[in-house]
Order: structure tokens, then C-alpha cells, then sequence
């Protein structure tokens, strides 16, 4: 768990603790003797961290005082690694995409002889097939990027109207790889004949099963749009961040998880936090929720709990 975005400067904890304090000062009002007083909350300076923490190994390795010089060195090496794969994570299925178009269209340029062309089109195949009850990032990835192209240089009366004046389809492609991730790119250009044609919908459990809840026609492509951009890239990653690293002032670590509407999967929430435990020394505790209450899962010495708040 790092942070996401890497182009924000990470504050110091004493420069975080000077972003809380110009917060939390009112601004000048030049007419303060009429204007009713606004009430201040002092933020607690004292607290670590000063604000929520993404970065949870790079938080662990400065705060735990325990730690070998070895286990550290080894923590920012993951973290180094995590942030390293980030972008790959967010243009994975642009990648992917890109990458399938341009090496069909090399090696149909390269006129093989016949035995290699065979051979070429059906690892081709292979790779970009749909996959019965999955999503292929090379599919969806080609498919879309071919689409980029066809709008660009045979669109329909209702697409010439939303695109940029005299734009190609090499234009498009060009310009949406230099600008887009995944989740806007996905966002930007799929549409509800493409969805359709790429069979796209939507499932969620029902007691044991899983059933199909929206498919990719008139009245649910937009449903299945949204679920889709949500879960790719990053957003396939749960936001954990540090909220105390002394809750009850006993050094129990305190984590929260933003919820969107997606629960944790219990099964690696446990594991997730016993290696936390294993790393912090202390206990830790989770607040996220479970089945659409507040619900704290930890971790301590006797092993793992999850108890609902009252």
C-alpha cells in the first residue's frame, strides 16, 4: 500500500503539522467586529500521523523502532517496486491493447512466408480472445483502440459531431496514449454498441452463487460501464490509510478503509493484517465496513477478530 499519486508531493510530518494549523486558523475578515465569530477546531498536533497515512510500509519502516536496518532496507525496496509498477497498473488493458494492434499490423507488414503467418495468427488469436465469464485486458484493449480508429476516420453523423475537427484515426490513437489511463480511457471511449459486440456485463454473489445482475443492452451498458471503470487500474485496490499509530495509547495501529460499496474479502483482510502485526510489533486494528455495517477487524497476539461497532 503506497501512494497513488505520485506527482503530489509527499509533506514531512512537521510540514503536514503546519498544513493543519493554517487550516484551522480563520482567515482575516475585515469586518470581524460585525461578522459573528467562526468557531475553530484545533487539530491535535500530537497525533501520529498528523493526517491520514497511505504510504504504510514507508510509515512502518520510519516508526518502528525495532526494526533491523535489514527489514527496513527490505521495505523500501518493496515500496521502491509497488510505486515503480503503478503506472503499468493504471494502463495495463491500454497497454496490453496497444501492443496486440501494432504487432498484427508489424508482422502483417513483414509479408511472412505462409507456415509463419499461420503460426503468427493463431497465437494472435490465442492471446485476444474473450474468455467465458472473465474480462481479457488484450480484447478489450484492441477492440477499443480499433474502435479510436474507426471514429476517427469513418465516424458516424452523431460521432463527427462530438469529435475535434480534422482529427485521424492515427490522431486519436496517438493523443488518447499520451493522455489517458485505463479507467478514462474505458471511460471516454466505450459505448454501448461496442460493450455489446464485446458481450460486457456485470455479476455479484447471491448467497452461494454468482448470477448475472446487468448486461450490456439499452437500459444497463451505462451500469456495467461504471462497475467496469471502478474496478480497473488502482481502483482494484482497496484505499487503506494509517489513522493512529497509537490508538488507546498502547501503540495498536490504527488503519481505516475507504469504502466504496465493495466489502473487503475477509480472507485476505486477515492475512493483510497479519503481516502488518508481524511488521508493527503491536496489534492492529481495521475499521472498514462489512455487509453495510461498521465493522473493526484486528489483529493482535491471540490472532484474528472481527467485531461489529455498536
Amino acid at each position: 500500500q503506497c501512494r497513488r499519486n505520485l506527482a503530489v508531493k509527499k509533506l514531512s510530518e512537521t510540514e503536514e503539522r503546519q498544513r493543519l494549523i493554517a487550516a484551522a486558523t480563520p482567515p482575516t475578515d475585515p469586518f470581524q467586529r460585525i461578522h459573528r465569530r467562526q468557531e475553530t477546531i484545533e487539530p491535535d498536533l500530537r497525533r501520529v500521523p498528523p493526517s491520514p497515512e497511505e504510504d504504510v510500509l514507508l510509515f512502518i519502516r520510519d516508526h518502528n523502532p525495532f526494526l533491523q536496518e535489514w527489514e527496513k532496507d527490505l521495505l523500501t525496496i518493496v515500496h521502491e517496486e509497488a510505486g515503480y509498477f503503478i503506472p503499468q497498473i493504471e494502463t495495463k488493458i491500454m497497454n496490453e491493447g496497444w501492443a496486440s494492434l501494432f504487432h498484427k499490423r508489424i508482422l502483417d507488414a513483414l509479408e511472412l512466408p505462409q507456415e509463419l503467418q499461420i503460426e503468427f495468427i493463431v497465437r494472435h488469436n490465442q492471446v485476444v480472445r474473450p474468455i467465458p465469464g472473465g474480462l481479457n485486458p488484450y480484447q478489450l484493449g484492441i477492440r477499443t483502440w480499433e474502435d479510436i480508429e474507426r471514429r476517427g476516420d469513418r465516424p458516424t453523423p452523431d460521432e463527427r459531431e462530438t469529435l475535434p475537427p480534422a482529427k485521424t484515426g492515427r490522431d486519436l490513437l496517438f493523443e488518447t496514449r499520451e493522455v489517458d489511463r485505463d479507467a478514462s480511457f474505458l471511460r471516454r471511449w466505450l459505448h454501448e454498441r461496442l460493450m455489446r459486440d464485446l458481450d460486457l456485463f456485470r455479476y455479484e454473489p447471491k448467497g452461494e452463487d454468482l448470477v448475472v445482475s446487468e448486461v450490456s443492452d439499452t437500459d444497463g451498458w451505462r451500469t456495467v460501464k461504471e462497475t467496469l471503470v471502478k474496478t480497473v487500474g488502482m481502483g482494484s485496490i482497496p484505499v487503506i490509510r494509517i489513522e493512529d499509530a497509537d490508538h488507546n495509547h498502547n501503540r495498536t495501529i490504527l488503519l481505516s478503509h475507504a469504502h466504496d460499496g465493495r466489502d473487503l474479502q475477509l480472507e485476505y483482510a486477515e492475512k493483510t493484517l497479519a503481516y502488518i502485526h508481524r511488521l508493527w510489533g503491536r496489534d492492529v486494528v481495521l475499521e472498514t465496513m462489512v455487509n453495510g455495517k461498521r465493522t473493526f477487524l484486528a489483529y493482535g497476539d491471540r490472532g484474528f477478530s472481527a467485531k461489529a461497532a455498536k
